[in-house]
């Protein structure tokens, strides 16, 4: 019994050095300054949206500070261009097929002025400005400037997150690459009605891209050269409809109910986008007359960009 008991103090003596050290790891851990580069989980991508509506405009690559503890000096970090976390994406999402890519942003549509930044002693955070030029930019490509982390004065940077791709979405008044943007469809097809919704695409600052009559868009290559157009908002919100590559599209004016023209409705309880379109286009050797209104709800900090 005396022999059990011994043990029975022993294996308690043993546990609470284990349970010490365990503390003492946890708290180690805890307040430890670890710094890491912002992102989402996937491939290290931070997204910006910049505006076709300005000739520049500036996001910024972040970095943030974990730790109980503030810091108590500056941590000094340097950024570089980085090819291999921008392959490792194409790799790992479409191995070889290299007409699904992302691209690398071209030079001549972006500045990095510094690729120094610091987080200050006691504070959380810092960033590096990046200048973007998005016009000509396609909606139907991904676009990422690849960075990594290259030095760094003090502390502990996390590995998982030393590498960003940033990623440029473009957006207009009208429609954004950051989502799927469906505007409600109203009309009619050579007189027959129709309803559904049509995906709407910014080009450049007064242009949008939809598929030709009701047909659903496709993220295709043919399909968005073929079935394309492009609707271009003129300064007094009247409209000109062309093609977008090989479609054949004729605008047809005229029409008091279709006047192809851009407007912002009040129906009373709500503020909507609204195109009200007429044309002619031809697929496949048939040619069919469209009149179409579509209509998207305009969100409160939309409306600066509408003078409401």
């Amino acid at each position: 019994m005396e022999r059990y008991l011994n043990i029975m103090i022993i294996l308690v003596f043993l546990s609470g050095i284990v349970s010490c050290n365990e503390d003492k790891v946890f708290e180690r851990e805890q307040y430890k300054v670890v710094f890491a580069l912002v992102s989402d989980d996937d491939h290290n991508i931070f997204s910006v949206e910049h505006d076709l509506d300005e000739p520049e405009s500036v996001g910024y690559i972040a970095a943030s500070c974990g730790g109980t503890n503030p810091t108590d000096k500056d941590i000094n970090v340097t950024i570089v261009q980085a090819v291999e976390p921008f392959d490792k994406y194409n790799k790992d999402n479409f191995d070889v097929e290299e007409t699904k890519f992302a691209q690398r942003l071209p030079a001549g549509k972006f500045d990095i002025d510094s690729y120094n930044f610091t987080i200050s002693a006691g504070g959380r955070s810092g960033r590096m400005a990046v200048r973007v030029r998005p016009d000509g930019l396609s909606p139907d490509s991904v676009y990422f400037i690849p960075l990594k982390v290259d030095e760094y004065s003090a502390y502990e940077l996390n590995p998982d997150k030393s590498d960003v791709l940033y990623r440029v979405l473009i957006k207009n008044r009208y429609a954004t690459q950051a989502s799927t943007v469906n505007y409600t469809l109203r009309g009619t097809r050579d007189g027959v009605n129709v309803m559904g919704v049509k995906q709407m695409h910014p080009i450049s600052n007064n242009q949008i891209r939809i598929m030709a009559g009701t047909d659903a868009f496709q993220a295709d290559v043919n399909t968005i050269n073929n079935n394309c157009i492009i609707v271009t908002v003129g300064a007094d919100n009247r409209v000109t409809i062309s093609p977008f590559k090989n479609i054949t599209v004729e605008q047809l004016d005229g029409d008091p109910d279709f006047p192809n023209i851009f407007k912002v409705e009040d129906d009373g309880f709500n503020l909507y986008k609204t195109f009200l379109l007429s044309y002619k286009y031809t697929l496949g050797g048939t040619t069919y007359t469209m009149k179409e209104e579509l209509r998207l709800k305009l969100e409160e900090k939309e409306k600066a960009k509408f003078n409401l």
